[in-house]
């Protein structure tokens, strides 16, 4: 039922912001030839052709949309999609490894059915997804001990996505724990690298300063590598937190509350967009299912908070034809009746500057909390992973 929910949607809601932007960018000449675009380049050819009917794509409203457009769109949601739900596949094995069957289907079903997923994957139409299930299947293969596999899809993921080169360290930490010899442990440090080299090579042919610090549809903005600010806080907090889990995790062996952290406080401590959320989350499922089942209440407070976060943002950054970052017309004079609705909503702007940063705190500080609680348990003895490891 939600997989047809998910396909319905990605049928009639216009294109985001970042699907246009890809579009455009492959369009003129001007994107790096990255992993993500090769997804789907007929696509990109019958489409950019036709700057007509992309036009129409992203301004107009569900109602509007003729057959053909509604079959483009889901066309080019199709492989986001599918990466969602085998994610939620392997969440299922994983689960049903660690633990049962029972825990297996409860880490999928919080994973799937999560709203955020829905506009952080289908509708946006972005490569996060991709390497979040690598990160996910890496995860699969360091707790069945396949050192060397695991560090061969984690640097495949890295291809993708900058962000899980940033769980080197932790896994590294977690194979020492685990007694894994040094030549494995050589060997993903040396993966983590490559992985690392392939991301690059083919950032930096299209400019160094343009897609290190600053956000595309298809990369990773690294704001503490160079750019305006010269002196970023990010590096400093993640070498912080690296140094933490040095002195007081080198010897846990819940790979879960090793990774979980590294992600959130990364996210905490970046210039990051909402879409990035869905690094964390699906371990997120996995520490409800099979660790701590009282953190569900954190997850869903949690979601709610990024939810809401992204749309006022979204309708902040209005354009001038009236459309949002979520692809839903709030602009002109021919408004469906949920458009009318959010605008009657939220045409008080000094409501809206007040509620914006309340809710956007608020998020950051469950991400700071989240991330402490899961800490805690370095501290601590067994838990439930530890029992199924």
């Amino acid at each position: 039922m939600i997989a047809v929910l998910k396909l319905f949607l990605s049928a009639i809601v216009p294109a985001s912001f970042d699907l246009r932007d890809t579009i455009t960018l492959v369009s003129s000449g001007r994107a790096p030839v990255g992993p993500w675009l090769a997804l789907y380049p007929p696509l990109y050819d019958q489409t950019a052709s036709n700057f007509t009917q992309l036009g129409v794509w992203w301004l107009a409203s569900p109602s509007s949309m003729d057959f053909n457009l509604r079959i483009i769109s889901t066309l080019f949601r199709l492989p986001v999609f599918a990466f969602d739900l085998a994610t939620a596949v392997v969440l299922y094995y994983v689960g049903k490894r660690m633990a049962s069957a029972n825990e297996g289907r409860l880490a999928s079903l919080i994973w799937f059915v999560n709203p955020f997923t829905l506009f952080g994957i289908e509708l946006l139409g972005v490569p996060d997804i991709v390497a979040t299930f690598l990160v996910v299947v890496a995860f699969s293969l360091f707790i069945s001990r396949r050192i060397v596999l695991g560090g061969a899809v984690l640097a495949l993921g890295t291809w993708m996505k900058f962000f899980p080169v940033l769980l080197l360290p932790p896994l590294l930490l977690y194979a020492h724990a685990d007694g894994i010899s040094w030549k494995p442990k050589m060997t993903l440090l040396g993966l983590g690298l490559i992985g690392l080299a392939g991301y690059l090579s083919w950032i930096l042919p299209v400019g160094l300063g343009t897609y290190l610090t600053t956000y595309s549809p298809i990369t990773q903005p690294l704001p503490f590598v160079a750019g305006q600010n010269a002196v970023n806080g990010s590096a400093f907090f993640l070498i912080l937190f690296y140094c933490l889990l040095l002195l007081f995790a080198k010897r846990t062996k819940k790979l879960i509350t090793l990774l979980l952290p590294t992600l959130l406080i990364y996210y905490a401590v970046s210039n990051p967009s909402f879409q990035y959320l869905i690094w964390a989350m699906p371990l997120m499922a996995l520490d409800i299912a099979l660790v701590n089942r009282s953190r569900a209440l954190f997850y869903a407070f949690f979601s709610a908070l990024a939810f809401t976060t992204w749309f006022f943002v979204s309708f902040a950054f209005l354009t001038p034809s009236g459309y949002s970052l979520l692809a839903i017309p709030l602009g002109g004079s021919d408004l469906p009746w949920y458009s009318r609705a959010v605008t009657t909503l939220l045409e008080n702007r000094s409501v809206y500057v007040l509620l914006v940063p309340l809710v956007s705190s608020s998020l950051y500080a469950s991400i700071l909390a989240y991330a402490v609680d899961v800490a805690r348990s370095w501290f601590t003895g067994a838990s439930p992973e530890n029992q199924h490891q």
